[in-house]
């Protein structure tokens, strides 16, 4: 096979230091040529902690993409439509309203969740926005070098909405004294999807992956989990903050919770929309947790004041803590 990394210009990337980063760069370019301009501004405005991260995350995507139906080639080819014929329209919508299209899960649940025409390329597409965006990037590595940190020796760890299960991996693999590694999401097929995915990443440590919905939490769980992690999640529920006060009453006292939520981020299954990072750290004190660091993440290509001048996205983390 042709290389790719050789067959277009990645000045921006050192091959060398970054050999999975660049593959998949590379191929994204193959892909998609004009999104080349988009990638250089995002890979180059990166601190060396958090490209040492991206090329983590990159490796790991490499190996799903090796048991995917089509490849990197197909992964590729569903980020460039997620961008441009899912989430383009939304941003549209967002821009005339000045609201998100959806406010109802159910709607959501018809339009996308079972919607596999939708749903498959999409998935794959924020997949791969994971190391594409800047701001998904930069939370990838406040994720691992100020979160993971926190959690004390032989921590009870839970994720809610485990996706592909790539935090579940890095997390184990930074962190294998952690007593405990729990993930719930509310679909089987999702169940079932991040298993074969750690699977496939080859985690070695058991993970209990749980049907649980956050809003229908067993009270004898009681206050057992030292950390949690709810990322890109509490944007798709009609009622967010009643979902991190369920997981306040299952947290040991002292224990954290990793909030990773978009502000004025538009996409077909967003329903909550939150103006500005103190909107998010708001709902996250209205729950009854303590903010103990609040970090906001701008979209690619531009700065924090632009994007609170025109409402842009931003990615806004929170660490809350548990009196």
């Amino acid at each position: 096979m042709k290389d790719l990394a050789v067959s277009h210009s990645l000045p921006f990337l050192d091959k060398t230091m970054f050999p999975a980063l660049t593959e998949l760069v590379a191929h994204q370019i193959a892909s998609w040529p004009e999104h080349q301009r988009f990638l250089e501004k995002s890979f180059t405005g990166r601190t060396a902690a958090v490209m040492a991260t991206s090329e983590l995350v990159a490796k790991q995507v490499l190996k799903l993409a090796a048991t995917t139906a089509g490849g990197l080639k197909k992964i590729c080819d569903d980020y460039r439509f997620t961008c441009t014929q899912i989430l383009l329209p939304e941003e549209e919508y967002f821009r005339r309203n000045d609201a998100y299209r959806l406010t109802k899960f159910e709607d959501a649940l018809r339009e996308v969740y079972q919607n596999d025409a939708i749903m498959g390329p999409y998935v794959n597409g924020l997949l791969l926005s994971q190391i594409f965006w800047s701001n998904h990037a930069s939370s990838f590595d406040s994720f691992l070098s100020s979160f993971l940190p926190r959690l004390p020796k032989g921590a009870r760890y839970l994720e809610i909405g485990p996706g592909h299960g790539v935090f579940l991996y890095l997390a184990a693999t930074a962190r294998p004294d952690l007593s405990e590694m729990a993930a719930w999401d509310i679909s089987p097929t999702s169940i079932a999807k991040t298993k074969a995915c750690l699977q496939t990443m080859g985690l070695a440590r058991p993970v209990d992956l749980k049907l649980q919905d956050v809003f229908d939490i067993d009270p004898a769980i009681g206050q057992h989990f030292d950390g949690v992690v709810i990322s890109e999640v509490l944007e798709h529920l009609e009622q967010p903050t009643e979902a991190l006060k369920g997981l306040m009453k299952i947290m040991k006292p002292g224990g954290v919770i990793w909030v990773n939520v978009p502000i004025n981020c538009p996409a077909p299954d967003h329903l909550y929309l939150m103006r500005s990072l103190q909107d998010a750290v708001d709902m996250v004190e209205a729950s009854g947790l303590k903010v103990v660091e609040s970090q906001p993440y701008p979209m690619t290509g531009t700065t924090l004041e632009r994007c609170a001048k025109l409402q842009l996205t931003v990615t806004c983390v929170i660490t809350g803590q548990k009196a």
